[in-house]
């Protein structure tokens, strides 16, 4: 009897089929929940405004997924590719999508380590510089070299600068320091600056560094105002070279020379070394241009990206910005190949993006010489513009206009410098000429190539095969 007792006991107190499926408080109160929000969902659908096809909406999700098939979804894989590699407002940050400047990039390396000297990269803007530093940080963190980037500003404070830097190096890194003891995330270098560091006691602690090399780079150093920041910068790396330390700036801006970003500072000329950045060659330009076709399965055809490589006249920014307009101008045709008609649509978007830059009172005081007697000669100035500072001779600019008679071509210039488009500084009885607003001249060269384009007998079959 008493063993029945056992074995019923524990059948009343095990729950029954029905009792172990009959869902618990909390489960219930889940569905309700639940059944709740559906119904809320469908009536704000019900009371919503009906949706509309010609309504502008996004082609893909924000984690770049799509939920087209067939052609429609090569179309939008090839966009969604595309806009990666062709990015006129961001640099690039893979090698896969870097174009060129190999041998830049060689000499760079070769400069930090072989010759273990400070480097100054010096060039227009646009022309790659922040781009080349961040391929060189990936490559130099391959090779197991700690790279902190940091960018400047007008009112950069060096303690700042150098405070946040430092706290992206170990404290593991210190000669003074058992590795056994400390762990790589158990502290940093910003910790043993003590409130307020000059040049010299911050180049005393980066001296201590061991087992590893660290590269610094500095870009944007040319929108640094601060005198007081420069001199400090320029002691710092005087600090470092005279101490043999395993720790390395490279300093990035625009200038047209290295004397330009650190002429008046003579004492670090032997400690570094300038390396320019020239424009794109053509190799250069049609190398650009492969890497979006062969990653995005599209084809630029032969007219498309020799007008490219034309209107770019070298310069990476420009490569990219005019090959993405019209890449996106075929894909909304549902092409997959970009033609010389899908160029000429991007410089509608070019300029007019340009324009929303600029001053609309250049825009109204340069208007009466884009015509087609004076738009060669402003054409030709905005490309003569091309320069780091933006500062041109009238030969520069009739070096680069056909059939530019110079007394026309400096006539213009002096009505332009007092319709206050242009301004002038002589030095001695040579005048040099600058634009007022740093987008005018890409804006003018896009608009005059545009207007000339529209002129010509071919343009309107060529915009309606873009069409």
């Amino acid at each position: 009897m008493a063993f029945w007792n056992r074995i019923f006991g524990w059948f009343r107190g095990r729950p029954s089929a029905a009792e172990q499926s009959r869902p618990s408080r909390a489960d219930l109160l889940e569905r309700r929940r639940a059944r709740q929000a559906a119904l809320d969902a469908t009536r704000e659908a019900e009371e919503a405004p009906a949706a509309r096809s010609d309504f502008p909406a996004f082609r893909s999700s924000a984690i770049d997924r799509t939920a087209a098939r067939g052609e429609a979804s090569r179309l939008t894989k090839a966009r969604m590719t595309l806009r990666d590699v062709f990015t006129p407002a961001q640099p690039v940050t893979e090698r896969s999508k870097f174009a060129g400047r190999l041998g830049v990039l060689a000499r760079l390396i070769e400069i930090l380590e072989e010759q273990r000297s400070h480097v100054v990269i010096y060039g227009e803007r646009g022309i790659g510089k922040t781009s080349l530093v961040h391929i060189l940080a990936d490559i130099a963190r391959e090779s197991r070299y700690n790279v902190v980037y940091a960018s400047c500003g007008a009112f950069s404070n060096f303690e700042d600068i150098f405070r946040a830097v430092l706290r992206d190096i170990p404290q593991l890194y210190l000669r003074d320091i058992d590795p056994t003891a400390v762990g790589e995330h158990q502290g940093t270098l910003a910790d043993r600056l003590p409130d307020s560091f000059d040049a010299r006691q911050l180049g005393e602690l980066l001296a201590q560094v061991t087992g590893t090399r660290v590269i610094i780079v500095l870009d944007e150093y040319d929108r640094a105002e601060s005198d007081q920041f420069r001199q400090s910068v320029a002691e710092l790396i005087k600090n470092l070279s005279d101490r043999a330390a395993r720790v390395q700036l490279v300093l990035a801006g625009v200038a047209s020379n290295l004397q330009q970003l650190i002429g008046y500072i003579p004492s670090i000329r032997r400690n570094i070394i300038g390396l320019p950045m020239p424009r794109l060659s053509s190799d250069e330009v049609r190398a650009l241009i492969r890497i979006g076709e062969k990653t995005a399965g599209v084809e630029f055809d032969e007219d498309a990206a020799k007008a490219i490589e034309q209107l770019s006249n070298g310069s990476p920014y420009l490569v990219r910005l005019v090959s993405h307009h019209s890449s996106m101008i075929a894909l909304d045709a549902e092409r997959l190949r970009i033609e010389l008609g899908d160029v000429w649509g991007a410089l509608d978007k070019v300029v007019e993006e340009a324009a929303g830059r600029i001053d609309p009172r250049l825009i109204a005081a340069v208007e009466p010489y884009l015509d087609l007697q004076h738009g060669p000669m402003v054409y030709a100035a905005a490309r003569a513009a091309s320069t780091p500072d933006g500062w041109f001779t009238p030969e520069d600019a009739i070096s680069l206009c056909e059939n530019c008679p110079p007394d026309r071509m400096i006539k213009d210039l002096n009505e332009l410098t007092l319709a206050g488009v242009l301004e002038r500084a002589a030095d001695g009885e040579a005048a040099r000429y600058r634009f007022r607003e740093e987008p005018l001249p890409t804006y003018l060269w896009m608009r005059v190539a545009r207007d000339r384009l529209d002129a010509s007998p071919i343009s309107a079959t060529s915009r309606s095969v873009a069409s």
